[in-house]
């Protein structure tokens, strides 16, 4: 059993939002969305994986089939895989995000 502290692998990127895995495993894939104020990850989407967003800190807008709505800490949603999907750091501060993926067209 691995143990992760999040506080030790925050690690953002002044040019870009990063991803910071922290565990892959058969069709799971667990990690970190981060970031500053102001970036983004332009509207997207994946045919086979199924995707959860936790915010643990910070707050900032999603995008899923041109709806934006707001999250912030403690939010959790939800988005299948066709859906588009995108994120905006709106506010002023750091914003981090805990992503679970689940790859639905692997074999278990």
């Amino acid at each position: 059993m691995d143990k992760i502290n999040i506080g030790d692998i925050l690690d953002f990127s002044t040019e870009k939002s990063a991803r910071k895995g922290i565990f892959k495993e058969g069709r799971l894939d667990t990690g970190l969305l981060l970031y500053t104020p102001g970036q983004t990850t332009p509207d997207h989407k994946h045919s086979d994986i199924d995707e959860v967003f936790y915010v643990i800190s910070g707050e900032g807008t999603i995008t899923i089939n041109n709806e934006e709505m707001l999250l912030k800490e403690k939010d959790i949603i939800f988005s299948p895989n066709g859906e588009t999907h995108g994120f905006n750091n709106t506010s002023s501060s750091n914003w981090v995000v805990l992503q679970i993926k689940i790859n639905t067209s692997q074999k278990d």
